[in-house]
């Protein structure tokens, strides 16, 4: 028997339960079909795209500095950026900072060398980050995910500045360096102005030193002096005489122990890196490990920069540039390395 109530005519079985009236569903309109496409599109893409990035990041490639040797020996000139870090053993903060940037540039033709010393408060443009010394491209570098990380930014940086290809670079930090010097049984350096760092309270008389590892690192890197051997440039010349004598302690060595000490240095800790092949390396050392010291060409940069304050409150204090306002100068300073055979310095600068 049929039910009646008064929902018989909202409810056909007039059981008193409204019942919605079934609608058919709604199709999108074609503006919104094709902006839901686009955006499918787009979003597949970015997905895509991040993971290329997030491949290129942690591919083995993405860390490497590309090595250009073979450039340079086509050239007839090869040019070796020397960066020495702090590493893990750097006493308070900074590790990732270049300590001290050195520019080796190789004649093989003439068995010639130039050893340049970059100072590492040179104020330039490092790529996207703006200004800043540039010391601070190596930590620049590996924070910010660069390609070939610390290495790779100061080498292009120092590219760039220079006007002259970088082939290959050679890190090394504080403990390997020491423990080099100690494999050879120290080094000896003719100390021409006695000093004293008023913060690590050590210095070294004038006069002939032998110094092992620890005392030779302290002697290129002290710097909180006062008087002449405090100025950055000085410091640069005690790091040079340092590579001086450590070449002519290498010149005593064959090859091979080289390179097994260039592989012991580098097990020493994740600072201490080359792009450089085994083969490269005994190349380059069987060509240039005997020349003369007359062929070495020493090149401080000082006569060509000046001293300025930094008024930025992030990074104050003393840094670099260059005298005339642009790099064009030293860039010819720096191609020309191989024009002369004196070495170029300020009057006020020790000579070799």
């Amino acid at each position: 028997m049929a039910r009646y109530t008064r929902f018989r005519n909202v409810n056909s079985d007039g059981s008193g339960r409204p019942q919605s009236k079934e609608q058919p569903p709604a199709r999108p309109t074609r503006s919104q079909s094709l902006l839901e496409y686009a955006l499918f599109i787009i979003f597949g893409a970015l997905i895509i795209l991040g993971g290329f990035a997030i491949y290129s990041a942690y591919s083995p490639s993405h860390g490497r500095v590309p090595n250009h040797i073979a450039e340079g020996l086509k050239d007839d000139r090869i040019n070796i950026l020397i960066i020495g870090v702090g590493g893990d053993s750097h006493p308070g903060g900074g590790k990732d900072l270049a300590d001290s940037i050195l520019l080796m540039s190789l004649k093989p033709s003439t068995k010639q060398a130039a050893v340049i010393s970059i100072p590492r408060d040179l104020w330039v443009p490092i790529g996207k980050h703006g200004t800043h010394r540039l010391n601070a491209a190596h930590a620049m570098g590996d924070d910010g995910g660069y390609p070939g990380k610390g290495a790779g930014l100061l080498c292009d940086t120092v590219s760039k500045v220079f006007n002259l290809p970088i082939h290959g670079f050679v890190r090394v930090d504080f403990a390997a360096f020491e423990k080099v010097i100690d494999t050879l049984g120290g080094v000896d350096v003719f100390v021409e102005r006695g000093f004293y760092d008023y913060l690590f309270q050590d210095g070294f008389p004038r006069g002939w030193q032998h110094l092992n590892g620890r005392r030779a690192l302290a002697y290129a890197r002290y710097r909180y002096i006062l008087g002449p051997e405090g100025d950055n440039f000085a410091r640069e010349f005690r790091q040079q005489q340092v590579i001086a004598a450590l070449r002519q302690r290498l010149a005593r060595r064959d090859s091979s122990d080289v390179v097994r000490l260039a592989e012991a240095a580098k097990k020493l800790s994740d600072y201490t890196d080359t792009n450089l092949t085994t083969a490269q390396i005994v190349t380059l050392y069987r060509t240039f490990h005997t020349i003369d010291d007359r062929s070495i060409r020493h090149i401080s940069l000082k006569p060509f920069c000046e001293v300025f304050d930094v008024t930025r409150i992030a990074e104050p204090g003393e840094a670099v540039r260059p005298r005339t306002g642009d790099y064009r100068e030293i860039q010819s300073v720096v191609r020309g390395a191989f024009n002369g055979r004196g070495e170029v310095a300020s009057e006020d600068q020790i000579k070799f």
